[in-house]
C-alpha cells in the first residue's frame, strides 16, 4: 500500500512539473509598449531629458492622427459595395482612399516639422530610425525568429 502511495505522489509530481515550469503569457500592454519604445527612441537618439519632454507629445499627437486615417483607410478597403456598383463606384472608393494617404503623408510632413523646431533635426532623423529597428526587433520577437546579421 505505501509502494502504491508513493508510486501515486510521485506521478502526480512528475505530472505537473511539465505545467509549473511554462511561463504564463502576458497579456499587450498598450501603456508597456508605450514606455519601451520611448526608452528605446531615448537611447538610440539621444536625446536629453528636456528634449525627449518636448519630442514625444508631438509624436504621440502624430501617431494618433495617423492610426485615425489608417483605421478609415481599412474600413474603405473591407467596404463591400453593392452587387450593382459601377467601375466608377469602385474608382471614387479607390480615389478616397488615396486622398487618406495624402493627408496621412502631409500630417506626418507637419508633424515633422514641429518636431524638427523642438528637437535638432538629426535627432529627429535618429528618433525616426529607432522607431523603426524598435517595430523590426517587436516583429521579430514575436515571429519568434532569431536575429539575423547585417549586412555589408
Amino acid at each position: 500500500m505505501n509502494k502504491r502511495i508513493v508510486l501515486l505522489l510521485g506521478l502526480t509530481a512528475l505530472l505537473a512539473f511539465p505545467l509549473r515550469a511554462q511561463q504564463p503569457q502576458k497579456q499587450f500592454s498598450p501603456q508597456d509598449f508605450i514606455k519601451r519604445l520611448e526608452s528605446f527612441i531615448v537611447r538610440e537618439a539621444c536625446l536629453t531629458p528636456t528634449e525627449a519632454t518636448a519630442f514625444f507629445p508631438i509624436f504621440h499627437e502624430l501617431h494618433d492622427k495617423q492610426r485615425g486615417i489608417n483605421w478609415q483607410i481599412r474600413n474603405l478597403k473591407r467596404q463591400a459595395l453593392p452587387a450593382g456598383s459601377t467601375d466608377k463606384d469602385y474608382y471614387n472608393l479607390i480615389k478616397e482612399i488615396n486622398k487618406l494617404k495624402v493627408e496621412s503623408a502631409e500630417t506626418e510632413e507637419e508633424y515633422y516639422k514641429k518636431m524638427c523646431k523642438a528637437v535638432p533635426a538629426r535627432k529627429v532623423h535618429a528618433a525616426m530610425q529607432a522607431e523603426d529597428k524598435f517595430h523590426r526587433r517587436i516583429l521579430r520577437k514575436f515571429s519568434n525568429r532569431p536575429a539575423q546579421p547585417k549586412r555589408k
